[in-house]
């Protein structure tokens, strides 16, 4: 698919000069998110429709695939969106449930239009919802969501054309280009947490096909998430998962979020393992046979990733956290890969450049299935820890939140990087302060979906984590309160 600029700046439907009150919090930085009902409602949706029909026209579309994921609020909001498109003109192919990854299919398999809007708020809780826009095979992110605020706060006249609506089953093709992208050897036995998220269904489907055993956790897609938040980042979800994975001897087990475009993987013995340990693992398998190429990472993943690019003959580029910033890296440098901490990973290898879940789990399946066949006769089968037993460790903290006010993440930001100063160390500032020593690294950045700044640390090995952390201590307790209580 041929990538063009979006022109968010000259829709081609004339403004009228009706006030409407927008809540600025729900604009985020790779989509609009927000609590349902109250800072997100039906008339929000309706406006968004109108605003995203004068854009999608300005690039000469006039189509658009419009999907939702389970959130009890994501009908209602559905439908407010695709009236407000319709009485603007657009016509709207209705996937109804489905992931994020199968519109994004939608878009660059089928070609019936450039565009799509998911209803979805992806890992938040149930309380929240929101909107994740594709518009010519890019994110809308950033200054062009600052652009459909400024649409959404007038509303569009009626035109006289009507839109046309009719409904899509795109799931079937989804499943089976995937099934024959990839293969897996029979006997693999996976746990599956989808968290009661959208994804549930279609992973049991897929890897039923692929010939696994599975066991089901959680598959019913149930808006109320009854059993956890469909956030497989937070290491206290995956307690159910890697306890299931042990008590019924299984090989792994595959956590999902809300709308299927992040994974989490756990291993046999219930070790955790990091979407920039499943980057590790993807990028060699890559490298191998395509050196010499791109693999994007973002900024919270581990300085042994880069380290294995560079050994496997491969360009690294690191980039802003966020789905939308390393899809467009992966776009720009034709990466073969990207990936970022979160769990979104981008196969721009046999697949199409979009962060997929499911996708990304049959292809770790396969890279287990092929190394299975070099093992000894008593050597478990298909054993994580063997696959990544011979990549380079450290040892690392996970994502720590520092709570704070959305309207003060990002001015706290600011005067942290003018005011630390981190003497002797290599400061990266794409996003937040990237803090680099010869043993190691810390991180602090404003969070793009919650009141939060994340921090992460890595080393080589326990004293000098402790080391770096005991430096950022000193360095943000002038501006941060209690900083002894995260660190």
């Amino acid at each position: 698919m041929t990538q063009e600029a979006v022109d968010c700046q000259n829709p081609t439907q004339a403004i009228t000069s009706q006030v409407f009150s927008l809540p600025e919090v729900v604009f985020r930085e790779n989509d609009i998110r927000g609590y349902a009902e109250t800072e997100i409602d039906t008339e929000f949706a309706r406006r968004l429709g109108l605003a995203m029909a004068a854009i999608l026209q300005s690039n000469a579309l006039h189509k658009v695939y419009v999907g939702q994921d389970c959130r009890l609020s994501s009908p209602t909001l559905a439908k407010a969106l695709k009236t407000g498109l319709l009485n603007a003109g657009i016509d709207v192919i209705d996937l109804g449930m489905v992931t994020t990854s199968a519109l994004n299919f939608a878009i660059y398999q089928h070609g019936d239009c450039d565009a799509g809007i998911m209803v979805t708020a992806s890992h938040n809780p149930k309380e929240y919802n929101g909107f994740k826009i594709i518009v010519r095979g890019q994110v809308m992110a950033g200054e062009p969501l600052q652009r459909i605020k400024s649409l959404m706060a007038s509303d569009t006249p009626s035109i006289n054309q009507q839109g046309r609506e009719h409904n899509q089953d795109i799931i079937p093709d989804y499943l089976q280009q995937i099934v024959e992208n990839c293969s897996i050897s029979p006997g693999l036995k996976i746990v599956i947490d989808a968290g009661n998220g959208a994804a549930g269904p279609l992973a049991v489907n897929l890897f039923e096909r692929l010939g696994a055993e599975l066991v089901a956790l959680y598959c019913e897609p149930d808006g109320t998430f009854p059993n956890h938040d469909p956030n497989p980042s937070e290491e206290g979800n995956l307690q159910q998962l890697i306890d299931t994975v042990i008590s019924t001897k299984s090989d792994l087990g595959l956590a999902f979020d809300g709308d299927g475009d992040r994974l989490v993987v756990v291993a046999g013995d219930g070790e955790i393992i990091w979407p920039d340990q499943l980057m590790m693992i993807f990028a060699r398998d890559i490298l191998r046979r395509n050196p010499n190429t791109p693999i994007v990472f973002d900024v919270k993943s581990s300085r042994c990733l880069e380290q294995l690019i560079h050994q496997y003959s491969g360009t690294p580029v690191i980039c802003k956290t966020g789905h939308a910033h390393v899809r467009k890296a992966v776009l720009e440098t034709q990466a073969v890969l990207g990936g970022e901490f979160s769990g979104h990973i981008f196969f721009n290898d046999r697949w199409y450049g979009f962060d997929d879940g499911l996708y990304a789990a049959a292809r770790l399946l396969e890279i287990l299935s092929a190394n299975s066949d070099s093992l000894t006769p008593h050597a478990h089968k298909f054993n994580l820890n063997q696959v990544i037993g011979d990549l380079e460790k450290s040892v690392y903290t996970p994502e720590i939140l520092i709570p704070i006010g959305e309207s003060e993440k990002f001015t706290l930001m600011e005067i942290l990087a003018s005011n630390c100063q981190f003497k002797g160390a290599n400061i990266i500032t794409i996003d937040g302060l990237r803090v680099e020593y010869p043993n190691g690294w810390g991180l602090i950045r404003a969070s793009n979906t919650s009141a939060h700044l994340t921090m992460r640390f890595e080393a080589d090995n326990g004293f000098e984590l402790e080391r770096i952390k005991e430096l950022f201590r000193a360095e943000l307790a002038p501006f941060i309160n209690n900083m002894e209580q995260y660190l």
